[in-house]
This record gives C-alpha cells, structure tokens and sequence, in this order.
C-alpha cells in the first residue's frame, strides 16, 4: 500500500478531528506554526491542507487570527458550476491570493533574485506538466510574465545556428505578427490551412538555412481551429531535425484537448522544442504567467536577456498560482471548461440541426468557423450587424475574408440570412 503523503495525513486528521467533533463548531484550529512542528513538515505544506479544507467548506478564515471550523452541515459537496465560465475559476483564484497574502509580507517587500521563477510554482507546473505527459528536467522550466514577453525575447538572442529569420503560419496569433512587424524582424511565411500546411513547403523554408525557428500553434490553431496529427507532427519535427531548425511550440488551449494528443515536445528526442503553456488563457487574461520548456541550449541566453526587461515577475501572483494548482483547483476548473465547451458545442449542434447551413463550416471551441471562399457576397458583411469575426489582425498581409467565425449567439440569425440569399 502507498505511504500515505505528509500533506494527505494533515488533511486526514484535521477532517476526522472536526467530523468527530475534537475540533468543534466556531473552534480555532491550531496555527499554521504549530501544526507543522506537530506533522514535522514545511508550512507551504499545512498552508495546502488547509486551503483544501477551506475549499471543502470545512474552515473559513479570519485574517490575522486563523482558521476555524465551519458548522456541520452547512458545508456542502462542491459541485462544478458550468453557467459561467468566468466565476468559478475567479472565486477559486481569489483564495488562493488571499492565501498567499496571510503571513507572507515577504512577498510584498522583497525581491526574487531567481529569474526562472518562483521555485514553489515551477514545482507546481512541473508536475501539472508531468501529469500531461510534458516530460521534462526542473531546471529547463522558466516562467515569463505572459506569453508576448516569452516571444520577445526568443526573437531577440541568439539561436545556436546563428539565423536570423523567424517562420510564422499564416493567418496566426495577432500578437506574435505584431511583434515581428513592430520590430522589423526579418520573417518569411507559410499558409496554414483548415487541413494544415504543405509540407514539401514547409521543407523548402527549412532547406534554405535561414529559419532560426518557426512557431506555430499545433493544437485548435487560432485562428482556424485546426490541430495537426500526430503523423503530421513527427514528419515536421523530422524536417526540423533535419534541417537544424528549432520549433515553438505555442499550445495556448492545450488544456482544452479532451483526446489529449502529443505534443511537439513529447516526440521530440533532439531537444529543439520549445514548448509554450500560457495560464492567462487557462484561467483569465489578467493573469500574466506563462512557463516554458527550454531547450538546454537556449536556457542561459533566455534566462540572462529575461533579466533586463524584469527583476521578477508577480511574486504574489505565482504563490496563488502555486496553491490553485497543488490544491487540484486547476484540474477542476479545467474540467469545467471542457464541459462547458461540450455543452456549447452541442449547443451549436442544435441549432445546425433546426437550420442547415449551407457553407462549408467547422467547429471551433468558441464559436463556428465558416469557411466564405466561394461566397464573396457574404463575406462583404465584415461591417454589419451580424457580428462575423474576420481574424484581421492574424494576418501580416491584407486580411484575404475567407474565413469568418460566428458565436452561437449569432447563429440563427446569420443562417436565416445567408438562406434568404442564396435562395
């Protein structure tokens, strides 16, 4: 039988001391302090058991005095709210600032000198990543104040093979455009497709020994939605191998693949990935928190060009970060957006069911993609009421309007007049 963890014995006991009534309704529990002397472990640890037990309904908090027992019975099981996409994760999150801000004044007058990150969150995604299967060593983690900064300095240092020009997918994430364009990097790139990319293409940049590296959104690409397979992945990282071109791999709605498909990182043996997680985009844009997976060889570079733009990032944002995760609220409220999207989907589903759409059409987490190549009459609606979504900023050049994603809002009355048109 597993050893049961110092963290699950905490749990355990303060559970039973309150359900048999040791710990009584409105009784103070002893301090964070003294229950880690008694369970001879870290305070981060009893700080874990008691966010859980708080999360449980089992405690509430009182700031600067501690923490006591809720009635029994006026607790109850959680149960994942699935009306707003928004309100869980944010009341959850905002424990865990709160958390972080008991008995932790450190962390408001003082610095953090390790550029990687908070070593409590590094080991906290460390193992969110192990658990999906992102295999990796500690130390090749690095945390950046949002995925724009991480992008910023990949395209300033220096790569091993000394190239210069970065290759992007087109259309692609706005803001990766926005920092090429604004900088004047050199770029070269490559159509992606609602069926992918041309690979013989794709070989063709990689042959010139120009390509520092080419980033690209391999899962529920924005703006598309297209993910690629896993064939498609190994015959692109075999040309990357092969040619010496490094990959960026932006996986900014991984947690979203129910299939969970492998990553650019999992098949790569050559350490050329680098791999992309953002939290702003798991949780909520405020959230400016990205990690990344460095190659070894790009580790100390990063690390050093990370240290002129910032001495450290949110302390107090990657503490709670730390505590969302180890405390399984990441995992929960993961699953509630993957429910949230099944119901959206199905949603979507419904309304195609009762009104038959015409055009060519794809789903997409957010919304459906219609795909407007051959009816240019309605693609000249970008500027009316129907509130079609054209993607103009994920693309370097002209915005071509063949492409357009509708929310289920909007559905039914698009459909009713793409149908009076087309009759």
């Amino acid at each position: 039988m597993k050893k049961e963890s110092k963290y699950q014995a905490v749990v355990s006991f303060l559970k039973k001391g309150i359900e048999s009534g040791k710990f009584p309704t409105g009784s103070r529990l002893p301090s964070i302090r003294q229950l880690s002397q008694d369970f001879h472990c870290s305070k981060d640890t009893i700080q874990r058991a008691l966010l859980e037990l708080r999360h449980e309904q089992y405690l509430y908090a009182k700031p600067q005095s501690g923490y006591y027992v809720l009635e029994q019975g006026q607790h109850q099981d959680l149960e994942i709210e699935v009306t707003d996409e928004h309100a869980s994760a944010y009341d959850d999150f905002r424990i865990c600032v709160n958390e972080t801000l008991i008995g932790r004044e450190n962390y408001l007058f003082n610095y953090y000198d390790n550029q990687e990150g908070l070593e409590e969150l590094r080991q906290s995604v460390h193992q969110l990543l192990f658990n999906q299967a992102l295999y990796c060593k500690p130390d090749q983690l690095v945390l950046t104040s949002g995925t724009q900064q991480a992008l910023f300095i990949l395209s300033q240092i220096d790569f091993p093979s000394q190239r210069a020009e970065i290759l992007v997918e087109q259309p692609t994430y706005h803001r990766m455009n926005r920092l090429l364009v604004a900088q004047g990097l050199a770029y070269q790139t490559i159509e992606r497709r609602i069926d992918g990319i041309d690979l013989e293409e794709l070989e063709q940049q990689f042959k010139s020994g120009k390509i520092k590296f080419f980033y690209t959104i391999p899962r529920f690409h924005y703006p598309l939605g297209h993910s690629y397979s896993d064939q498609e992945k190994k015959a692109i990282l075999d040309l990357a191998n092969q040619y010496g071109v490094y990959i960026v791999e932006d996986d900014y709605l991984g947690d979203l693949d129910s299939k969970k498909g492998q990553t650019f990182h999992y098949l790569d043996t050559e350490d050329r990935v680098i791999y992309i997680k953002s939290f702003s985009t798991s949780l909520f844009p405020a959230l400016r928190i990205t990690a990344l997976i460095l190659p070894n060889a790009l580790k100390e570079a990063f690390v050093s060009y990370k240290n002129i733009l910032d001495y450290d990032s949110n302390l107090i944002m990657q503490k709670a970060l730390s505590l969302y995760i180890d405390s399984q609220l990441f995992e929960k409220n993961r699953l509630a957006r993957l429910t949230l999207q099944e119901n959206y989907q199905a949603q979507i589903k419904e309304v195609l069911e009762k009104n038959t759409c015409p055009l060519p059409h794809y789903p997409l987490h957010d919304g459906l993609l219609l795909d407007l190549r051959h009816y240019p009459k309605i693609a000249s609606l970008k500027h009316s009421s129907l509130k079609l979504d054209f993607f103009e900023k994920a693309y370097l050049d002209t915005c071509p309007y063949q492409f357009a994603k509708v929310s289920l809002e909007n559905l039914e009355e698009l459909l009713e007049y793409i149908k009076a048109e087309l009759d």
